[in-house]
């Protein structure tokens, strides 16, 4: 047993009594996750008494619902929350490495100033928070008269609230997320055809499930309690699942039917479909009539250059099969289809997302029990006093891309190097780390570089990542596991929820969570600012935030959420159909098939597929580059977790073996991949080098490498090293670093994004990742 300190008892006290106040609300979560003694959860091998609390993961996007267990003020466990309506007591890898996260043996514990220049000479002192907060305000107090100048940086814009009012407060439109980065081509295909950004298919309750380059068992926002309900949709209803793909992957293997498709054409196999449809007449001629802008006719007629002949020579899916999986796909009620951000990530995802809805639209599967729905999630208001939003701004919404109002950081970085339009006076990173997921991620580093472009540079992060790494200073936050905030997602239930993410344990030494340091700067800057910050304490920010969700101040509000960690309105059911009411959230309130807002970009108003110049007349020797995800790394968020690192420390190219013997490469083989010259942009970095592993399941003009790997900073376990155990005993860490073996073994992998050039969907503004071509050989 380790020694407790005078300042770990304090903060052991002071949890404790929060945990107290709650066990007993929680003891049939305990009881059905862990061993019990006289109403106690313990620990099952020394016997020792367990504390718990309800909160929420933020290891990857889907917010499921976590009971941390505590013993001596350390948190030993996570599992799932039985009382959540997405997760239950599942909880992925992810979620349950989260303790590694948490006792990172390099997390950063207190604020460092930079000395020397930024990049490979850097090195940090500490400082205390005082002069931190002091010198960042006379910063940003600089630039008070030019607010637009202060830029903040994060990773989900949508539940970083406090982020957004902070840039708000301040004056600056310039609060940018990252879904131009992720998923931001699905996003506006769903806003403009419903008048909402995403879906939710109700997989649980369809009978027939189309799946378009998704991997929902492996990867899917909602991860687990989708995967959940895609199962027992497969098994409790029999539903028939195919799915279209480039890789075999743990969805597809599990399929009825699986077809590969040529990269970048799942639009014509989707449309061709749609063309069987409307020529057959299973089309549900009622709803399309009633609630799209569109008349069957002007269907029929746009969709008649779709033919399955055209598709199987294109797409390379047999013209029978695309007719058969149509026909049942219209005559099986209800069905859906599930697509993410594979087949959008192109310069033609918009578009694709949008043929893809059209099965369901076709077929009347529109938010009805088993079919294509709305996505169901509360709209928490900001807390009041809440700064008024700036008019927007030319970063926030480029010029070149007016549809895509889900901040295209991926096109707003590049800029940033225009001094004199977009002036950059302080720059703040918090939770994004652009210089290793964005594409051209070099360029990106340079552009952190050079402070002529980015004078200040304050990242707010818990860790060194490659992008804290070219800060002028660090602020040492919070992980999820010590912070508070309130958390909604779409619900994969259909029944909307709202969530708590709470401190399971105190803060480690002197981190502080984003309110607290939001809050302390504010009324250092002044000005105003200030006003908007005022809260006595972050439970009454959130007693604010929550204070109009109807049914949950009777419920007990705050209270409630500490002691359950979720809330909905148990008397609710799925809301089908609620577009019947009062239509959908679009300009005619009906399904918009036909999109004016394209075609004013001078695009085709109905869903349409044009074809991607880079992959037309590809030779033997181009192949063209997948960049997946797995269910163990999260992009930059996870790679320092050493229980992932473990599984997933390294990622081999995946290629044909076909493929491979016609370049001479063998299982194993070191090679370079180099970016072919068809791709039509270009990064500062051409290639990348790794391992082939050869497998069938990959399409013969398709190479793939898992996301996640290569890191260049993070800290020793995202580098494979080992922690000496005089730093694991000094900063009283997991032991286990100790035990790290794949280092120089197995290697840490590599980053391709670095050899992606910028290239974003000119309607949607996503960058395009899946459009580079490269070559690939033996070294």
């Amino acid at each position: 047993m380790r020694s407790i300190t005078r300042r770990d008892f304090l903060k052991l006290g002071a949890a404790s009594t929060a945990l107290l106040a709650v066990e007993s609300q929680l003891s049939p979560i305990a009881r059905a996750v862990e061993l019990v003694d006289g109403g106690r959860s313990v620990n099952r091998t020394s016997g020792l008494p367990r504390s718990f609390l309800p909160s929420t993961c933020t290891q990857c996007p889907a917010g499921c619902g976590i009971i941390g267990y505590v013993e001596e003020s350390r948190l030993v466990k996570i599992g799932g929350n039985t009382k959540h309506i997405s997760n239950g007591s599942s909880l992925c890898a992810r979620g349950q490495a989260g303790i590694n996260a948490l006792y990172d043996p390099d997390r950063i514990l207190v604020p460092l100033k930079r000395t020397g220049t930024r990049g490979e000479n850097a090195s940090w002192k500490p400082i205390s928070w005082d002069a931190a907060y002091a010198e960042i305000a006379d910063h940003m107090s600089s630039i008070r008269a030019n607010p637009s100048q202060f830029v903040y940086l994060t990773d989900d814009l949508e539940n970083d609230g406090l982020g957004r009012r902070f840039a708000h407060a301040f004056g600056s439109a310039n609060a940018l997320g990252a879904a131009g980065v992720y998923d931001a081509n699905k996003r506006v295909a769903t806003r403009l055809t419903w008048g909402a950004a995403g879906d939710m298919p109700d997989v649980a309750n369809s009978k027939y499930i189309l799946v378009f380059g998704a991997n929902p068992l492996e990867s899917h926002p909602q991860f687990v309690g989708f995967a959940q309900r895609l199962i027992n949709g497969m098994q409790n209803n029999q539903a028939k699942l195919v799915v279209f793909d480039t890789r075999l992957n743990n969805t597809s293997a599990r399929a009825n039917e699986f077809y590969y498709v040529n990269p970048g054409t799942f639009a014509l196999v989707a449309l061709s479909m749609a063309n069987v449809i409307m020529q057959e007449g299973l089309y549900n001629r009622n709803f399309v009539e009633q609630w799209t802008n569109v008349s069957p006719q002007q269907l029929a007629q746009s969709l008649a250059q779709y033919t399955p002949e055209r598709a199987q020579a294109e797409t390379g899916v047999p013209a029978a099969v695309i007719r058969r999986i149509a026909s049942e796909f219209a005559s099986t009620f209800p069905a859906t289809t599930v697509s993410d951000s594979m087949i959008s990530n192109h310069v033609n995802g918009t578009q694709t997302e949008r043929a893809v809805m059209l099965l369901n639209i076709l077929t009347g599967n529109i938010d009805n029990r088993g079919g294509l729905c709305l996505p169901r999630q509360y709209n928490v208001a900001d807390a009041q006093p809440a700064p008024p939003a700036p008019a927007p701004s030319g970063l926030a919404q480029p010029a070149n891309l007016p549809l895509a109002s889900l901040q295209a950081v991926a096109e707003s970085l590049p800029l940033l190097k225009d001094r004199q339009k977009y002036p950059v006076g302080v720059l703040m990173t918090r939770g994004f780390n652009p210089v290793y997921s964005n594409p051209d991620n070099a360029a990106v580093a340079d552009t952190l570089k050079d402070e002529t472009i980015i004078p200040y540079h304050v990242a707010v992060s818990p860790f060194m990542t490659e992008t804290a790494a070219l800060a002028d200073i660090i602020l040492p936050e919070t992980t999820y596991l010590e912070d508070w905030n309130i958390e909604v997602r779409p619900s994969p239930e259909q029944v909307p929820f709202v969530a708590l993410r709470q401190p399971v344990v105190p803060p480690l030494e002197s981190s502080k969570s984003f309110f607290d340091i939001s809050t302390d700067l504010a009324k250092r800057v002044g000005g105003g600012m200030e006003q908007y910050f005022a809260f006595k304490s972050v439970e009454d920010y959130l007693k604010a935030r929550i204070a109009s969700v109807s049914g949950l101040a009777a419920a007990g509000g705050l209270d409630y959420l500490k002691q359950h960690g979720v809330w909905y309105d148990p008397k609710s059911k799925p809301n089908y159909g609620s577009f019947a009411a009062g239509g959908f959230a679009t300009p005619s309130g009906k399904l918009e098939v036909a999109s004016a807002r394209i075609s004013g970009l001078g695009f085709p108003a109905m869903p349409a597929y044009e074809p991607i110049t880079a992959f037309t007349n590809l030779e033997e020797k181009d192949l063209v580059l997948t960049i997946f995800d797995t269910a163990i790394q999260t992009d930059a968020k996870t790679a320092n977790c050493m229980w992932l690192d473990e599984i997933q420390h390294n990622n081999p190219l995946w290629i044909n073996p076909d493929t491979a013997s016609k370049l001479g490469i063998k299982d194993g083989d070191k090679v370079k991949i180099l970016r072919s010259n068809k791709t039509n942009a270009e990064a500062k970095e051409r290639s990348v080098e790794t391992t082939a592993l050869l497998s069938d399941g990959l399409h013969p003009k398709v190479v793939a490498l898992a996301n996640g790997c290569g890191h260049t900073g993070y800290g020793s376990i995202a580098q494979g090293e080992q922690t000496p155990k005089d730093k694991i005993e000094k900063v009283l860490q997991n032991p286990n670093t100790e035990l790290v073996w794949w280092g120089e073994k197995d290697g840490i992998g590599v980053n391709a994004k670095q050899i992606v050039p910028k290239a974003v969907d000119p309607i949607g503004g996503g960058q395009a990742w899946g459009d580079v071509v490269v070559n690939v050989a033996k070294i």
